[in-house]
């Protein structure tokens, strides 16, 4: 392979080795019908005795070479992984003149190296590193690649690109995005995560809750996020409650559908939420208690236990429209009384900063991805680790990521009920990616109100 750019590179320069060969084929072929034919020509009109026999054996002879090549570029084509399809449909639209040179290569530069590696169903990394070029110059094909998916890969297209840290290469996702790979539970069963440190998203997608904290939920009415963090409790209550005081406290401040399932929290009877702040007083002490049994377990073991090594079950809080929950709380407290808007503020805050030590993580939805006054504040949201939102719109989503981290989406792409784009601080899913929260078929509220029933009240 020529390992420099040529401005006046051939047709069939970088092309892969079965589209040679099929080109040979087709060639040879073709030769073979101009032999038989001249043969039938000249043995119909006897121009030189002996010339048509030649021709016609010819014929033969090249039509059995140009059948050999075909057949062979196909067991070639099906053999070669899609691995090395990829590259070579990636190499040929970044090296070869016919594609408008992407790169900007000139005549005698090094081409860059390209790589493709299976990750997971429908999705590839690819990576291309910096020869000859920057990797903003890299970066900015990925458009290019996307158009040069072509044949069985025409639904592929980028959706992540990632610099390497010393400027080396730039990896970026490559991914089926017509791939449905959303869990659809008929059985709430069907959601139990393999452990307890694992929350499922979908067939391919897990929250790591070793390594992330607590989860910021974000869209409009009727866009799936109540379902999507019913699907994320269910998956925390089928594990049960430890016996170091774990917890799963729902708190619903507008009195909906959840406020009416056993065990969850909500406005008192006169109209204040006073229960609310106990509700979040109560969790912030259990993050004290089980953060005390991990540094006595530590002092034991002479080294750090972590919660997951020390038997712990995650303990969650919900809070549903949390912006809502914020306007129930007067600005000032009333004398030697703390209930006030700066309480709930700090009990949110502790919650948030220092509950993944110990186990204990926090929900929070908001219909809007707003960090302005009366939204989240900025703070909160940059502790947040897990990010998920529902129908997004990119200027929803600039309020919630980097816009750095939203080049590679196609904001033109319809989003129903439940697609959402997603990451999480886990240092797999850090960049922003499409998801779509599990698919329930079965009364959701129901089977959580049946599982908080049995999550408190069964023996530990």
């Amino acid at each position: 392979m020529n390992k420099r750019y040529n401005q006046e590179s051939p047709p069939l320069r970088h092309a892969a080795p079965y589209v040679v060969l099929a080109v040979l084929a087709a060639i040879t072929l073709t030769l073979a019908i101009i032999c038989g034919g001249l043969g039938v020509t000249i043995a119909k009109y006897d121009v030189v005795a002996g010339m048509s026999a030649t021709m016609r054996k010819a014929a033969v002879v090249l039509a059995g070479i140009g059948i050999a090549l075909l057949v062979t570029a196909t067991i070639v084509y099906m053999v070669t992984p899609d691995e090395m399809h990829i590259q070579w449909l990636v190499r040929r639209a970044l090296w070869h003149p016919s594609h408008g040179n992407p790169l900007h290569l000139r005549t005698g530069e090094l081409l860059p190296k390209v790589t493709c590696e299976r990750v997971g169903e429908g999705i590839y990394d690819l990576a291309i590193s910096a020869t000859s070029v920057t990797v903003e110059t890299i970066a900015d094909t990925a458009s290019a690649i996307s158009s040069a998916m072509t044949g069985r890969y025409k639904c592929f297209a980028i959706t992540q690109t990632n610099a390497d840290v010393a400027f080396g290469y730039v990896k970026f996702q490559l991914e089926d995005v017509t791939t449905d790979r959303s869990i659809t539970a008929y059985d709430v069963q069907d959601l139990a995560p393999s452990d307890v440190t694992t929350i499922r998203v979908d067939t391919v997608t897990t929250i790591d809750l070793t390594t992330s904290g607590s989860m910021l939920i974000a869209g409009k009415t009727r866009s799936g996020k109540t379902t999507g963090v019913i699907a994320i409790l269910l998956q925390v209550l089928l594990w049960g409650r430890d016996r170091y005081g774990s917890e799963v406290i729902v708190i619903d401040p507008k009195q909906a559908e959840l406020s009416r399932l056993p065990y969850t929290v909500t406005i008192d009877e006169d109209g204040e939420a006073r229960g609310i702040l106990a509700a979040l007083k109560r969790f912030a002490a259990d993050i004290k208690h089980r953060q005390d049994i991990l540094n006595y377990l530590s002092e034991q073991e002479g080294d750090a236990v972590k919660w997951w090594a020390a038997g712990f079950h995650t303990s969650f809080i919900f809070i549903d429209e949390y912006v809502s929950a914020r306007t129930l709380f007067p600005s000032k407290p009333a004398k030697d009384d703390d209930y006030c808007l700066a309480t709930f503020d700090k009990y949110i805050k502790r919650i948030i900063t220092m509950g993944a030590s110990a186990g204990c993580y926090c929900i929070i939805s908001i219909a809007e991805a707003s960090v302005q006054e009366g939204g989240l504040p900025a703070m909160l949201r940059s502790a947040m680790s897990t990010r998920v939102l529902f129908r997004p719109t990119l200027s929803e989503a600039r309020l919630i990521w980097d816009s750095e981290k939203l080049e590679d989406f196609a904001v033109s792409r319809v989003y129903g009920p439940g697609d959402a784009w997603f990451s999480s601080t886990d240092g797999v899913h850090d960049a922003v990616s499409y998801v779509h929260l599990p698919r329930l078929q079965f009364p959701a509220y129901r089977e959580l109100g049946r599982l908080l029933r049995e999550y408190y009240e069964s023996p530990t």
